[in-house]
């Protein structure tokens, strides 16, 4: 019985796994292998046509973009099996072509951003405040004069007024020992 659940378990992740990795990566369907990809490479992976690892291995960073996708595929599958063997017997080539085609810049590790898109941004970024700036104090010139009730003359006038009418004597601008500015605001 549970084997049987884990059985149908593994079948339906299986079936709706590459659905939900299509979806998350940022591989195009241009870039993706399907299974259209894999039987049109069998050419490069057996037969008279197979692709020699030994061309394409040394300079493989290099040359990953120019091959088809289904040469890609074959040499993917052919170092696939390269990696069954003993490790010792790789050649560095090899161990660094295998570590290419899993975690190289392409497919969905390539990278989001070209060289040079972060000075593009700064760019921008210092232009767009550059001109939010200009634009403040354009608009401030164009305002208009601040109220006459915000010039040093009439908040000291006004602080000679609470005075004389005693306002606020408990803990405002009358009260015993009050040391603060009172109405004054501006310098």
């Amino acid at each position: 019985m549970l084997a049987n659940n884990t059985l149908r378990v593994a079948r339906t992740g299986l079936r709706s796994a590459p659905q939900v990795l299509g979806r998350r990566t940022m591989v195009t369907k241009e870039e993706r292998w399907t299974h259209e990809t894999a039987r049109s490479a069998g050419s490069f992976i057996e037969g008279p046509n197979k692709l020699q690892l030994s061309q394409v291995v040394p300079n493989i960073e290099a040359s990953w973009k120019n091959l088809s996708k289904e040469e890609q595929y074959g040499v993917f599958r052919q170092l696939e099996e390269l990696q069954r063997k003993d490790w010792k017997e790789l050649s560095v080539d090899e161990k660094k072509a295998a570590y290419f085609v899993s975690f190289g810049p392409h497919g969905p590790r390539k990278p989001i951003t070209q060289p040079g898109q972060g000075a593009k941004t700064l760019g921008g970024v210092i232009g767009l405040i550059g001109a939010t700036v200009g634009l403040f104090y354009w608009l401030r010139t164009l305002a208009a004069a601040p109220p006459r009730t915000m010039t040093k003359e009439w908040q000291e006038a006004t602080n000679e007024k609470a005075i004389e009418e005693k306002l606020n004597p408990i803990t405002g601008i009358t009260s015993e020992n009050y040391k603060g500015p009172g109405f004054v605001q501006s310098a």
